[in-house]
């Protein structure tokens, strides 16, 4: 069975269930899905606590009464039996997040600054970049990634469970570390040095860039 049509199967037997058994299996359902564990595997499982959950729940037991006080104790010897991405590939990883930004950083620079010194004879502000601004955006590019990979993998093709919004009080939290960052990004770009740069050398730094995520990262 394909995982969309497991996905299906599994929000038509959590319609089957109570309130609480309900809450309780979509909280199983994020844990999953946000492990290391394959998809059609995680999939399977699911299907399996789902059925277990409806058989169990007609002779009058709950959710916790099946799988335990916390909906990862179910699956957590299978979630820590899947081996972590080795620390060298994971490092790789990295790096090609933050290749990849920089090339396409070089590519803003080299197409806007080539277009605006067509039109008025200059670069302008894309003749130079600041040395924060690299380093900004190599690392910066990994830890953006990084949680929009977290974020998506605990969503489903379909109706399936949603992470649990943001409270007031940590919505107000990430407010606050937006703007001290905003602000020692500010203090910080002051203290680093600005690098002139012709559009030609980033279209030539682009290009490099690019055959080097072909070489290097995508080799068949």
């Amino acid at each position: 069975m394909k995982v969309k049509a497991m996905i299906k199967q599994n929000n038509v037997l959590r319609e089957q269930m109570t309130p609480s058994n309900r809450s309780y299996m979509e909280d199983m359902i994020l844990e999953m899905r946000s492990s290391r564990v394959e998809a059609v595997r995680a999939e399977e499982l699911l299907l399996e606590a789902a059925n277990l959950m409806l058989r169990e729940q007609s002779k009058g037991k709950d959710a916790k009464q099946i799988f335990g006080e916390q909906p990862g104790d179910y699956f957590r010897e299978i979630i820590d039996s899947i081996p972590k991405r080795p620390v060298r590939s994971q490092w790789n990883y990295y790096l090609m997040i933050s290749w990849a930004s920089l090339t396409s950083l070089f590519a803003v620079l080299a197409i806007a600054g080539l277009i605006l010194l067509w039109i008025t004879g200059s670069a302008g502000i894309f003749s130079q970049i600041s040395l924060f601004t690299i380093l900004l955006v190599g690392a910066g590019s990994v830890v953006i990634i990084e949680l929009l990979m977290k974020w998506l993998s605990s969503l489903s093709e379909s109706d399936a469970p949603k992470p649990k919004p943001f409270d007031l009080k940590g919505l107000g939290v990430y407010v606050v570390i937006v703007i001290i960052a905003v602000f020692a990004g500010a203090f910080l770009e002051n203290l680093f040095p600005v690098i002139s740069i012709s559009p030609w050398v980033s279209l030539i730094l682009c290009l490099g860039g690019g055959l080097g995520l072909k070489l290097i990262f995508f080799r068949s």
